[in-house]
């Protein structure tokens, strides 16, 4: 016997109550799909109905403006609606309209408003700062009987108060109120820790009858803000339990206060306890290494190890400028390409990464893989760096017509960028056009002209154009004073450069950095005063660094001083051992000498130490592609035809009477090799 088939009947679509508690929020676009359906079922005017989906709507203008027009619709709304609608408007941010719908819609038609309503309304007078109007809601507030004793209600107005600057009034309300609660206190305590009141802070904490993790964690931010990490730690100790904010408190504020390496401790500290930093964390944790000398190897490995997780773009900003600063650009370079929506900001700083780590050809690199960010003029500074470490000037002149084609808003950084680049490239005269072309000048472009002519050896150009700049009203600083120094050394000006050294201070000021003593020694030794600049670096107010010593190891190998050069390189040595230049220097001034056996030994030194030479490196463009070369390079795949052309070339040289300068080559090697070595691989 054959049954009939049935089917089974369709499952009843859910009731907009049930859709509206499923989820707290909806995008806008699914509240209109909610709001039509509840039309054309006639619940468009359940009160009930309508407050939930309103509370439903996502924070933003647009939906604020949805909502109203909904409110408008309604016959007979009541208070928990109007409730609705001014969360909405202050979460939000647009508390003009919270207070206006609180003035038109719910004072206007009478409504009585509640224990809900006076908070909405604080944070509106927040958000404006308007003290008059927030004295008039204290007052309203006063006069509701079913009101005026609430701890919710009066927690917001003396948050009101402090948030609005008169803490006077806060304290007034903290003092009248008969029950407090915890955050109460809490209100209290970080109200006077941010009017600057922290004697009273602590006096209010200590009279706590409860102390909870919030107020711990505000006393210990309101010490470290003030520098006072002794007792900010002695607190952060006493506490009988800590959140994570507490950790992130205490980390940032030795980071804030100069204390990174405490700061790492507790970093560690914090990770042995096995809590599990946030993007603060790593924040604060990153400036520290990026300001520490020589950051431990394990915790570097556990900051590159977290931030394969960071989504904030903030966080990888700082993780950027520290690998930068370790010269691990690649870590961070893996990092950003494991983020999937990347923003500007993200995008900014991995091209600034390269460049900052002379990688301008990875940096210019990326920047062509852009793909739906438009560029701004930061991107556009750290793309002109790149190409000033290149020296390719038409690369250079591409980026700038990029600029002008895309309409990026040019500003003194972009115009003062530009005007070093085309210096550094070989063109001073597009240099000299872009900084007359300025309409306004500011020190910073006045400082990249003085350089560029530095570069270009126009010593007293550049002193007559500081001179145009002295006469504009333009103070000089320091940086200033580092390119004039530098103008007078390329141009053999010795003694105006050592007259501009002595009128810093006493003319402006300014008090001479280690740069400033180094572009000193840097003037003497070119012109040969070895003894002199020597003399120099031993009566100097601080103690010389290894860029000073390092302008007068520079001096001897140019002058072939070796006693002096053995002095300045075992100072050197003694400052940094790792630095591979150090060693070439005293090696090529033994090599000048012939000294051979003195020359092995410095080369002993640096397998002890572990240090190799980095080979010499350059660029050149061709057909739009920037081709890199490294001494001794065979890795270009047309290595073999390249050597081959330039043997060709050097037989054609000879055959027009060249003869190859072996003098300046520092290897103790037959004329035929050293021949070879000049240009081979």
């Amino acid at each position: 016997m054959a049954f009939p088939l049935t089917s089974k009947p369709s499952p009843s679509p859910p009731s907009p109550l049930a859709i509206l508690k499923d989820q707290k929020t909806f995008p806008l676009h699914q509240l209109k799909q909610i709001h039509a359906h509840l039309f054309r079922r006639g619940l468009h005017h359940d009160t009930i109905l309508i407050t939930k989906l309103i509370s439903s709507a996502p924070s933003s203008p647009s939906a604020a403006t949805y909502a109203a027009r909904i409110f408008d619709s309604i016959p007979d709304p009541d208070i928990v609606l109007c409730n609705a609608i001014l969360r909405l408007y202050v979460q939000s941010s647009i508390h003009e309209l919270a207070i206006s719908f609180y003035a038109s819609k719910v004072l206007a038609r009478r409504f009585s408003p509640n224990a809900r309503t006076f908070p909405y309304v604080s944070k509106a007078c927040v958000g404006i700062s308007n003290v008059e109007l927030a004295r008039q809601v204290h007052a309203s507030v006063a006069k509701s009987a079913e009101v005026c004793s609430d701890v919710f209600v009066l927690n917001s107005l003396m948050d009101m108060y402090f948030k609005c600057g008169k803490s006077e009034d806060g304290i007034s309300v903290f003092g009248a109120m008969e029950k407090k609660d915890s955050i109460s206190w809490n209100i209290m305590m970080s109200g006077l820790v941010n009017a600057g009141e922290l004697r009273m802070a602590r006096k209010v904490f200590d009279e706590m009858p409860q102390r909870d993790v919030v107020s711990w964690n505000t006393l210990v931010s309101a010490h470290a803000k003030a520098g006072e990490m002794e007792i900010a730690r002695e607190l952060f100790d006493q506490m009988p339990e800590r959140s994570l904010v507490s950790w992130n408190v205490l980390i940032s504020g030795y980071s804030q206060n100069g204390k990174h390496d405490e700061a790492l401790l507790v970093f560690s500290r914090m990770l042995e306890a096995g809590m599990k930093p946030d993007c603060t964390t790593i924040l604060s944790v990153l400036s520290a290494c990026a300001s520490v000398q020589s950051p431990d190897v394990v915790l570097v490995e556990n900051i590159i190890c977290l931030a394969k997780s960071m989504t904030s773009t903030q966080s990888f900003n700082c993780f950027t400028e520290f690998v930068c600063k370790i010269g691990r650009i690649d870590d961070a370079r893996r990092v950003f390409d494991g983020i999937h929506d990347k923003d500007l900001i993200a995008w900014n700083a991995m091209i600034a990464g390269y460049s900052q780590n002379q990688r301008p050809a990875q940096a210019i690199e990326l920047f062509r893989s852009m793909q739906g960010v438009r560029p701004d003029g930061m991107t556009m500074v750290s793309l002109i760096d790149a190409c000033s470490q290149t020296g390719v000037l038409s690369q250079g002149e591409q980026i700038h017509t990029f600029i002008q084609e895309n309409k990026i808003q040019s500003d003194i950084f972009l115009t003062t960028a530009l005007i070093d680049m085309y210096a550094k490239c070989g063109d001073l005269n597009c240099s000299r056009r872009l900084f007359l072309e300025m309409e306004e000048k500011h020190l910073t472009s006045w400082n990249a002209m003085i350089n560029a002519l530095a570069i270009h050896g126009k010593g007293n150009e550049a002193l007559n154009l500081f001179s145009s700049m002295e006469k504009n009203g333009i103070m000089p600083n320091d940086i200033t004073y580092i390119g004039l120094l530098n103008a007078c050394s390329h141009a053999g000006l010795v003694d105006e450069g050592l007259k501009l050294f002595k009128s810093m201070q006493r003319q402006y000021n300014i008090v001479p950095r280690l740069e400033h003593y180094g572009c000193v020694i840097d003037l003497l030794g070119r012109a040969g005063r070895l003894k002199e600049a020597y003399k120099f670096i031993k009566i100097m107010p601080i103690k010389p660094d290894s860029v000073v010593w390092a302008a007068l190891l520079a001096a001897c190998r140019n002058q072939h001083d070796v006693e002096l050069a053995e002095e300045a390189a075992g100072q050197l040595l003694q400052l940094d051992s790792r630095h591979d230049g150090n060693y070439v220097l005293l090696s090529n001034v033994y090599a000048s000498q012939g000294k051979w056996e003195d020359v092995e030994k410095v080369r002993a030194q640096m397998r002890e130490h572990n240090v190799k030479k980095v080979p010499g490196c350059s660029t050149v463009e061709i057909d739009g592609v920037l081709h890199e070369f490294t001494a001794g390079d065979k890795l270009h795949p047309r290595s073999d035809e390249i050597y081959a052309a330039i043997d060709a070339l050097m037989e054609k040289l000879k055959l027009k009477g060249y003869k190859p300068d072996t003098g300046a080559l520092l290897r103790n090697l037959d004329e035929e090799e050293k021949e070879e070595a000049l240009y081979g691989p």
